[in-house]
């Protein structure tokens, strides 16, 4: 064993935080191999503290083995929550390594099927601990833009649902801000749960371009997209009701959301588009513009 192992094991085991901080920060096959050296019950602890996209990609590139024993130590709810982003054969390869009693456990607590609200989210959307920095926020985005959408979701140390903001009023921030002080707290949300009429009788689509989707406990799961919500109601034969602000403004965010270039071309999307607001606040924004300098400012590669 290497002289630094045991070092390592030591400060993972008194500061998974600062440990959880730093594997965010690594391509998910070293942050794997970061995971692969420590003690199963402190990486299932650095895990836990980790933003959950990125723990589930590093999961994903540990052995089936050591990823399963890593899974039986995690608290269930830990465990479905990553498996629940990850893709189906990984979490079949995983879930088969698994003792027979954890693995129905989890199977029954991440399938919801394609009638469920928790079986049409996107798993990717982006979520940050409302500790984090606007400046984190964006690191992490430019490291996994797959998912980026028009809102940025804020948890907190349980992975419970807190806030929301959108791209926009994010990239307008500035960036040592926290990214609890910048959101709008108790989002409207769908349930995992919730069957296909309820999705298209939700009221929040007449204000928002896509919806978090939780648990029974508010866990984050992911976001249905407006997207899927059309899709959705032509599936159910109903009119499409359309959020209040253009629609075309979604549709060109998720467009500009795709590709390697998706942050830089997101953002010269973004800054041109306003979120659904009310009456009173569109006046507000048209009043009162962002300064031009912090337009010009947002550049390829640069944070605003």
């Amino acid at each position: 064993m290497s002289a630094e192992i045991p070092l390592v094991r030591a400060f993972a085991a008194t500061s998974p935080d600062e440990v959880a901080r730093f594997i965010e920060r690594l391509p998910p096959d070293a942050a794997a191999e970061v995971l692969a050296v420590l003690e199963i019950e402190s990486a299932a602890e650095v895990l836990s503290r980790t933003v959950p996209l990125i723990a589930a990609h590093a999961l994903a590139r540990l052995p089936p083995q050591q990823g399963s024993e890593l899974l039986e130590a995690s608290h269930p709810t830990l465990a479905a929550d990553l498996l629940f982003r990850l893709e189906r054969a990984t979490r079949t390869r995983l879930l088969d390594e698994v003792s027979p009693a954890r693995a129905e456990e989890l199977k029954r607590m991440t399938e919801y099927g394609p009638r469920r609200a928790g079986g049409r989210l996107d798993p990717r959307a982006p979520a940050f601990p409302e500790t984090f920095s606007v400046a984190d926020v964006f690191e992490r985005l430019r490291a996994y833009p797959a998912g980026m959408m028009h809102y940025v979701y804020s948890i907190d140390a349980d992975r419970r649902l807190t806030g929301v903001v959108n791209m926009r009023e994010l990239m307008l921030a500035p960036p040592e801000a926290p990214l609890g002080t910048i959101i709008s707290r108790d989002p409207e949300v769908l349930f995992a749960h919730d069957p296909l009429p309820v999705i298209a009788r939700h009221a929040g689509w007449k204000r928002n371009h896509a919806l978090p989707v939780v648990d029974r406990d508010r866990r984050f799961l992911g976001a249905l997209r407006y997207s899927t919500f059309r899709a959705i109601e032509s599936e159910l034969g109903q009119a499409a009701a359309g959020p209040d602000s253009d629609q075309t403004a979604s549709a060109l965010a998720e467009l500009c959301a795709v590709g390697a270039s998706a942050m830089t071309r997101f953002i010269g999307a973004a800054l041109t588009l306003e979120s659904p607001l009310s009456d009173q606040r569109r006046e507000e924004r048209y009043t009162e513009p962002p300064p031009p300098s912090i337009r010009r400012s947002v550049l390829p590669g640069r944070l605003p």
